[in-house]
């Protein structure tokens, strides 16, 4: 193997790292981060975002299958919830209930959720969604 086929091999294996680590599909991770954002200013019963979307923190679920538990950090927080009531099928497919409310809080295919939280003005985007408004918020500054 010549030194610009081991380039060429490198550069093939971190083009495929990232397109796992930007589409979220790892197999062996036991953590789902979600990403949020809220409108300043919901208009036509909240359908409509007439201001800016804004991000919020990312929120990192941590999910235990085999004690089937979920505990969700926000980062640069030390806001930690732990859900211990809960049914893991997967990381990205998982239910709990909370023990003080017994507000439910769902995972499905990595969306999550809030049985008892209806909030209009918030919407969840993929990680290529977020990376891409950081890209343009640099860009612009």
């Amino acid at each position: 193997m010549s030194f610009s086929d081991f380039i060429l091999a490198l550069l093939v294996l971190a083009i495929i790292a990232g397109a796992i680590w930007v589409m979220d599909i790892n197999p062996y991770s036991k953590q789902l981060q979600v990403y949020n954002q809220t409108c300043t200013e919901m208009i036509l019963d909240n359908t409509y975002c007439k201001g800016k979307w804004i991000d919020d923190p990312v929120l990192t679920y941590v999910v235990d299958k085999e004690n089937n538990t979920v505990t969700r950090m926000v980062k640069d927080q030390s806001n930690v919830i732990q859900y211990k009531n809960c049914s893991v099928l997967s990381r990205k497919n998982w239910s709990c209930t909370t023990d003080e409310s017994a507000e439910e809080i769902n995972a499905s295919h990595g969306k999550i959720t809030h049985e008892t939280v209806a909030n209009d003005e918030k919407r969840q985007i993929t990680r290529l969604e977020w990376l891409q408004n950081r890209l343009l918020a640099n860009i612009s500054t």
